[in-house]
């Protein structure tokens, strides 16, 4: 009985680790496609929206949230981030734009370092201990405010589309401390832990970024 059992457990977390790399890959494959459509259909500050490193670290978040096992959740955000970058720039080259080789190499770096990172939150927020998810639930908040004033504020001057991703970045931490349970035991934690991210992630967004694509692309 303890034998049989015991295959049963392994079978099933076996298939439980294959449907959550089949969906890791399934956010990467939709976010990359709708980017690339995305950049010629949305206008005005919504464009933004196809032209940052936000929304690819939220597939990573999601990646890992569906996910069951820490480790898998952090590869899984790792393939999913990774996967967004390579299935972008095939898509938009079968769509007929140039593609240069640069900037998939500086994005496919940059994508196995958030990936991981951020893999590991979704997965925290969901199912890691209490204090741990407050944690978790900090990351995905923290890089579209961080975004929104590093980039588009302080590097660009796009006001508008700095308080778009502002506004998103305030409604993704009350959605995800709201769905963190119990909520007013995770708040301070989660704002705390937001506020620092944020300020680590403007210094990146801001100076990092800018800085390391000048290298990359011999700007």
């Amino acid at each position: 009985m303890q034998v049989a059992s015991a295959t049963r457990r392994a079978h099933n977390d076996q298939t439980a680790t294959y449907a959550g790399w089949a969906g890791a890959a399934l956010v990467g494959l939709v976010i990359a496609t709708a980017t690339s459509f995305a950049q010629a259909w949305l206008n005005g500050s919504w464009q933004a929206l196809a032209n940052s490193a936000s929304p690819f670290l939220l597939g990573a978040f999601v990646a890992g949230a569906i996910q069951v096992r820490r480790a898998v959740a952090i590869t899984a955000g790792l393939g999913s981030c990774v996967l967004e970058v390579v299935a972008y720039y095939i898509v938009t080259s079968a769509r007929g734009f140039a593609v240069s080789t640069s900037e998939i190499l500086f994005w496919g770096v940059c994508a196995m370092v958030g990936g991981p990172v951020f893999g590991w939150a979704g997965w925290a927020w969901r199912r890691a201990p209490l204090p741990l998810r407050a944690v978790g639930a900090a990351f995905l908040p923290a890089t579209f405010v961080a975004e929104a004033i590093g980039t588009y504020l302080l590097r660009l001057h796009y006001g508008a589309d700095a308080v778009l991703f502002a506004v998103i970045g305030i409604v993704a931490f009350a959605v995800l401390t709201w769905r963190t349970h119990p909520a007013r035991a995770v708040l301070a934690t989660a704002g705390l832990t937001t506020a620092v991210l944020t300020v680590v992630g403007i210094a990146l967004y801001w100076l990092g970024l800018d800085a390391a694509a000048g290298v990359a692309f011999g700007a």
